[in-house]
């Protein structure tokens, strides 16, 4: 079964339900009705489709499945009588189409013609009364809970997406997750060390798009996390995550580096270095060293040698 069949069973059945009101509608008098469903597409007939459906005792306002999925919109509706007329736009299926429904006391008849990039698809619709008192508002409530709840999930996977920096479903014309809200929040999480790393491994057009979405590149939310993990590292101190913010501090941010450097390790050595601390202040040392190695790339500058008093200072904290 193709996309336009698919959408155009969901929309038939399996009811007449009109567009969903609040969830707290209160309960609408209704009669049973048997309805079927025939559809032919390109030369192919389905089996016709037959359920029972509780309509309004003042008979129905709107075409079959208005309301009923937000991929279709139903326009020019017109009610002449006993007859109801429509057109369809399915914009993401590339389908439109018109209907028609013509009201007896005891039935109804209708048919809808769909074209799309697949061909043309007729629906024959077909009721009959079959009597019984219903609440012709319960497929509505139905409707409502079911899309609030599958509008509350939807959030929990773009929180919970945007918490792992997944940047693929809030950009793009096609974009799974639109909420402002939830745009925001993945921009926040770009701007944290968690969200710094993972970006790091992403491919650039990934990041293009994160900085069109947030308004701001990579650099500047790279350089907003390294200002959040210096401030909460100077907190934490040693306590739960400051290993982990240590260990970001020295590999991605040069100046609060030099910041924890200066408070924690300078004028110590090795066995004075708090525990916690040694391992960042040792990395420290090392790259110091490592870069005294390199070739000068120009004359030496009074900068150079006050580069070198630190290097001295700094082979104490070495454990060899």
């Amino acid at each position: 079964m193709n996309a336009s069949v698919r959408l155009a069973v969901m929309l038939l059945a399996p009811s007449l339900a009109a567009a969903a009101p609040p969830a707290s509608t209160p309960p609408e008098p209704g009669v049973q009705w048997e309805q079927t469903v025939e559809m032919q597409m390109a030369g192919f007939a389905m089996p016709a489709q037959t359920s029972k459906v509780c309509v309004p005792t003042k008979g129905m306002t709107e075409p079959p499945g208005a309301g009923r999925d937000d991929k279709c919109k139903v326009t020019n509706v017109k009610n002449d009588g006993k007859k109801m007329s429509w057109s369809m736009v399915c914009e993401k299926e590339k389908m439109t189409g018109t209907g028609e429904i013509v009201q007896r006391a005891d039935g109804y008849d209708g048919k809808m013609t769909m074209t799309s990039p697949d061909g043309e698809m007729v629906m024959k619709l077909s009721g009959k009364k079959l009597g019984g008192a219903c609440d012709a508002a319960e497929m509505k409530r139905k409707v409502v809970a079911i899309q609030a709840e599958g509008a509350a999930q939807l959030a929990q996977s773009c929180r919970e997406m945007a918490a792992q920096g997944l940047v693929s479903v809030f950009t793009g014309p096609n974009a799974m997750c639109k909420d402002p809200a939830d745009r925001a929040a993945v921009c926040r999480q770009a701007a944290t060390p968690d969200g710094v790393s993972a970006l790091s491994a992403q491919p650039a057009s990934t990041t293009q798009e994160l900085s069109s979405l947030c308004g701001k590149d990579l650099a500047t939310m790279k350089a907003e996390a390294c200002a959040d993990a210096g401030r909460r590292e100077a907190e934490r101190r040693c306590t739960d995550g400051s290993e982990k913010l240590l260990s970001f501090i020295g590999q991605s941010c040069p100046g609060e580096t030099q910041v924890v450097a200066q408070r924690e390790c300078a004028g110590r050595t090795y066995t004075d270095l708090t525990t916690c601390y040694r391992s960042f202040c040792t990395s420290y040392a090392g790259n110091l060293l490592d870069k005294g190695k390199k070739p000068a790339a120009q004359p030496p500058k009074p900068e150079d040698a006050a580069q070198d008093a630190a290097k001295k200072a700094v082979k104490g904290l070495l454990p060899w």
